[in-house]
């Protein structure tokens, strides 16, 4: 079995080189630089212009969960190219960086301290007690495998994949999502890249700030996103109109309905697909702004908030348990915001 644990380097010159040569589509004006230990970006050499091919991985070069797991156990893969394989090996994190640095290695201690920010009956905190418990059920192997997927993967044709070459794009909120095809998977970006400019990514799945920082362990800048989870709230169903209710977008159970998926708040701003299903349903805009004010209010009182400020302000600030404060104290503040800008349009 291959060392998970040892700290690895690679020449990203040469691995670009190789990778071009085995059909992988990298523009010549990219480049690979260090920012700082363990952390690297894709920057411009001369300006791109908008809506221009950056970086194209061949679908056979995606690489699966369980080619990732033989790999490293050193039994041949179902892999078409060994060397992009060992060169993306040696371009991951080690085990113990992320020992260091994931919200899910930190002791029960402070496991417990980060499950007592919430009330008692949050289904936030019944989802992150069952991340951390099943987590800890896994042995180092598993965990290696399940971080790096869970931090790098991306999602082709609902499987996840880890993509070699695409995931050295650093996240920005806002910025250009993966795009993918019969033949894979690709970037192309939407603005001017000039000489110097990073180039970022968006990711898939980002619909609160405390759901990514448990998955990313970081805190991206002017992340705005607010999101109602699956299964948050049930209402009557109001009479004469059991019809109306699609069963795709709600659960309908002892004449009450409640959401069947995430309600996202993207840049803070009304869903419409809530928007469009709600109104069928209940067909007063007012009668419906009030009752999302009243679902955002039990959400931003599943924090203890007193309990937050006091955590935040003792906790270490190079702790991992305060970064996950930081993140917690912003999507109070942003489902906050919403409350009041919902609350304006009441006036």
């Amino acid at each position: 079995m291959l060392s998970i644990s040892e700290v690895r380097n690679i020449n990203f010159e040469n691995f670009f080189n190789y990778a071009r040569n085995v059909g992988v589509y990298i523009n010549k004006e990219l480049y690979v630089k260090q920012i700082h230990k363990n952390n690297n970006g894709i920057f411009i050499k001369n300006s791109i212009d908008p809506n221009q091919l950056l970086i194209s991985l061949p679908q056979k070069l995606a690489i699966s969960k369980n080619t990732f797991k033989n790999f490293i156990l050193e039994q041949r893969p179902d892999y078409p190219d060994l060397k992009i394989l060992e060169n993306y090996f040696f371009s991951l994190p080690s085990f113990e960086y992320f020992k260091k640095n994931s919200i899910m290695f930190v002791d029960k201690e402070k496991k417990n301290k980060i499950l007592n920010l919430f009330i008692e009956l949050s289904p936030t905190k019944r989802k992150i007690h069952h991340l951390f418990q099943s987590f800890n059920e896994l042995n180092d192997f598993e965990k290696y495998i399940s971080i790096i997927f869970k931090t790098r993967s991306f999602n082709f044709e609902n499987n996840q994949y880890l993509c070699p070459i695409l995931d050295l794009i650093n996240y920005k909120y806002g910025a250009p999502r993966a795009l993918s095809n019969k033949e894979g998977i690709y970037f192309k970006n939407n603005e001017l890249l000039k000489n110097s400019d990073q180039f970022f990514q968006g990711y898939e799945n980002h619909s609160n700030i405390v759901s990514f920082f448990l998955k990313y362990n970081f805190i991206p800048d002017s992340f705005n996103t607010v999101s109602i989870p699956s299964n948050f709230f049930s209402l009557n169903i109001p009479q004469n109109k059991e019809d109306l209710i699609d069963e795709d977008y709600w659960h309908v159970k002892d004449g009450k309905f409640s959401n069947k998926k995430r309600i996202v708040f993207d840049n803070l701003k009304f869903p419409l697909d809530f928007k469009l299903e709600i109104n069928k349903i209940i067909p007063n805009n007012s009668v419906v702004n009030k009752i999302t004010i009243s679902i955002l209010e039990m959400l931003r009182n599943e924090i203890r908030h007193k309990e937050l400020i006091k955590f935040a302000n003792e906790e270490a600030d190079e702790d991992i348990t305060h970064s996950f404060a930081q993140a917690l104290k912003i999507n109070y503040s942003k489902i906050d915001q919403l409350i009041k800008k919902l609350s304006n349009n009441e006036q």
